[in-house]
């Protein structure tokens, strides 16, 4: 397939590029020297994006992709333009291929757009697959980077992602020596391959086993295409690392969070990939080792832990949770030494990083039978502890909130606090006082009315699709709810209280909570309710009127201004400071206190024009005067950007946030004399450091804000905290907190 692309791109360059056109350049490059980073792009290009519920490939991303890429290896200067007219020249021969094609199909917001559909993902794989290593940019490395020195790296990467020049400017190793030194620890760590869960994981996707059950039970067919290309390009890497030790790059978004350059495989990744991994060293991990092993296990099973413990096994203390754990470790070690048999462990919560602590448990048992009594065992394995709601974990250190402090786990509690039951409950009991101004017949009414709305929606998922009988069903529910428009309206809270499972209402409110200190609005929760509604397992949602969606996020929003006072109140402080900064025409900036990173909201965008490309040689002209496979797309020009309008005051409230929470990260690995894996508000570490890295969590938190964060950040965004009610919480309680990161 390599030597067919090549024949057709230099059989077009030759006959469909005169030497007036703008791409006349490419008859000067080699094929062979640019096609590798083609491939590469157009592989990572046509996945899902990570933490993305969207799977369209649109070909304007995809063509300028592909021609900055190129522009970007030779050095050429910028022209939005002729990239995007190399990257659809390129593209076509794809197409000419049978891996892809291009149609018109439906966009954002319902607009027609150009869409891209893969249509031989084998052939793209085996493509991509047959790339050298080196030759890939966003595979690791098998020989550790050199340290960051500047804001440059000698590889080309830039160190903090952002398009503040500033930023760049005011980074040195002797000025920040925290934020230097957090991401060239990070470089240091060497990752090799857990040879048993690759060789089971083909096994598992071969045979499409429940350990793939979020990929089998996905009804849209190009939503599960693109989980099978990750979890295929998560086994693609792996394997190109067996027996082999490798490393990351490491750099900054512009909040100061540390990720990862490497596509798929990395400790960020999916449960596959942080499955896949274990660190090159290791370390005996002693008796606290082993205790963290278990509670490894049971953090990952996540499911009931039974009438002895009650709760699920995640949820539980910590003894407990090891206490579960020895409790059934016959049945984990089945799992391990027998995975195709025995597959209990696939219900799991997190089964592929489930299954490797399982393995782990039967090593390090193995190894004992001729050490009794010692713990010795020297484990490669990595555990992880994470932060519990940790957005709201820092909106209560904020404002001091002693109420809402237990639900984030901030003080020593007996049982681990749960925010997301506390705001369900408030939510319930909120929908209750509704229904107290209705009359019983009014509520008899709603209920009728939903009970035949679900009635009519079950009788047309039943008919078969584009006969009479769906068409009649459709008109007839259409009729129906322009009959009854007021009483749909009416009706939302009466829908909502058939919700009777506590279980259930905390997972319906789950996500709104957890992204609430992310700048979530009354209507974004709202969006949420309604795209979330068929994921819960929950029947009765199946069946929900958009409109019931939106009044829950507008509730649940509303509530949680008075359950969540004092975080909301400061959420909108911070969003007030975003829009003076955007009013004044400037960028909201601040400085993290004690990493002293600084962060700009540097939020650009590109000017849009609409400009005619071809795609494929030219055929028969139309009335424009172009061919008619030529193409007019909406081109976003990287060369001539202006400000994005609304940006200043929508992220300021989640980029406060996420600041502190690098900050955190990155104090936490600076403290640390062993190495320390970082997700965002998850840490960890060899089972060794665990007893230390648990306690250092906990000291670098109170650091944070013993430093009085909240003023500083004030002082540079010029918030006002006048009308903000501080509370009196102790910071100094998170030191004895069991669950504030566990």
């Amino acid at each position: 397939m390599r030597n067919q692309i090549i024949d057709s791109l230099s059989f077009r360059i030759k006959t469909e590029i005169s030497d007036k056109s703008t791409l006349k350049y490419l008859k000067h490059l080699n094929i062979e020297d640019y096609l590798d980073t083609v491939i590469s792009v157009l592989y990572l290009y046509t996945r899902q994006k990570r933490g993305s519920n969207r799977n369209t490939i649109y070909l304007t991303e995809v063509i300028c992709a592909i021609g900055h890429a190129i522009r970007n290896k030779y050095k050429l200067k910028r022209d939005s333009a002729v990239a995007a007219r190399t990257g659809a020249f390129i593209l076509y021969t794809f197409e000419l291929a049978g891996i892809l094609q291009v149609i018109l199909g439906q966009g954002a917001k319902g607009h027609n757009a150009y869409i891209i559909q893969v249509q031989d993902d084998d052939e793209l794989c085996k493509l991509w697959d047959n790339l050298e290593p080196s030759k890939i940019e966003k595979l690791p490395s098998e020989t550790p980077y050199t340290p960051w020195k500047s804001t440059k790296h000698e590889t080309g990467m830039i160190l903090v992602k952002t398009g503040n020049k500033d930023v760049l400017d005011k980074l040195t190793p002797e000025t920040h020596p925290i934020v230097f030194d957090c991401v060239n620890k990070a470089q240091t760590v060497g990752w090799i391959i857990n040879e048993t869960i690759f060789e089971l994981h083909l096994w598992a996707l071969r045979n499409k086993t429940d350990a793939f059950s979020d990929i089998w039970e996905l009804h849209n067919s190009e939503a599960r295409a693109t989980k099978i290309r990750e979890a295929k390009a998560v086994g693609s890497i792996a394997k190109r690392f067996l027996g082999k030790q490798f490393y990351h790059l490491y750099y900054y978004d512009f909040r100061g969070r540390r990720y990862p350059a490497t596509a798929y495989l990395h400790e960020q990744g999916s449960d596959l990939a942080r499955g896949l991994l274990l660190r090159a060293d290791k370390k005996a991990m002693g008796k606290e080792g082993f205790f963290w092993l278990m509670v490894a296990i049971a953090s990952n099973w996540a499911g009931d832990s039974g009438e002895k413990y009650q709760g699920k096994t995640d949820k539980i203390p910590l003894n407990d949770r090891f206490e579960w754990a020895i409790d059934n470790e016959e049945i984990l070690l089945s799992y391990a030494e027998n995975p195709k048999v025995n597959q209990g462990w696939m219900k799991a919560d997190k089964p592929w990083q489930f299954l490797a602590a399982c393995n782990e448990l039967m090593k390090f048992r193995i190894w004992q039978g001729s050490n009794i009594e010692s713990y010795n065992y020297e484990s490669h394995f990595e555990a992880y502890i994470d932060g519990s709601n940790n957005g709201s974990q820092h909106l209560s250190a904020l404002t001091r909130d002693e109420l809402t402090a237990p639900h984030v786990n901030l003080v020593p509690l007996t049982l681990p606090g749960d925010l997301y039951k506390y705001v369900a409950d408030h939510v319930w009991n909120r929908l209750t006082k509704i229904l107290e101004t209705y009359t019983k017949k009014e509520i008899k009414d709603c209920e009728c009315l939903i009970d035949e709305l679900i009635d009519i929606k079950k009788q047309i998922n039943g008919a078969e699709p584009k006969s009479e009988r769906r068409k009649e069903l459709i008109s007839k529910i259409q009729s129906f709810k322009d009959r009854n428009r007021g009483l749909i309206e009416k009706a939302a809270p009466v829908y909502w209280m058939k919700v009777i499972d506590p279980k259930q209402r905390r997972k319906i409110v789950k996500r709104n909570v957890m992204t609430l200190p992310y700048g979530g609005t009354a209507y974004g929760l709202g969006e949420q309710q309604i795209d979330d509604a068929r994921k819960h397992g929950i029947e009765l949602l199946l069946h929900m009127e958009h409109k019931w969606g939106a009044f829950l996020g507008r509730e649940v929003f509303a509530d949680c201004r008075v359950s969540l006072r004092r975080p909301m109140q400061l959420l909108s402080v911070f969003e007030a400071a975003g829009k003076r900064a955007e009013a004044e025409g400037r960028f909201l900036s601040w400085t993290v206190p004690i990493t002293n990173f600084p962060v700009v909201q540097n939020y650009t965008e590109g000017k849009v024009r609409k400009i005619w490309i071809q795609y494929g040689p030219p055929t028969t002209k139309i009335s424009t005067g172009h061919y008619s496979n030529t193409l007019q797309l909406a081109i976003c020009f990287i060369e001539d950007v202006k400000p994005s309008k609304g940006k200043q005051s929508q992220g300021a409230s989640p980029n406060a946030i996420h600041s502190l929470d690098a900050a955190h990260l990155a104090i936490t690995v600076h403290r640390a004399d062993f190495p320390v894996s970082t997700i965002h508000d998850s840490f960890g570490c060899l089972l060794a450091d665990m007893p230390k890295l648990y306690k250092l969590i906990r000291e670098t938190f109170v650091e944070l804000y013993a430093a009085d964060p909240l003023t500083k950040i004030m002082k540079d965004i010029n918030g006002d905290l006048t009308n903000i009610e501080f509370g009196n919480l102790d910071i100094n309680l998170i030191l004895k907190s069991e669950y504030c990161f566990s």
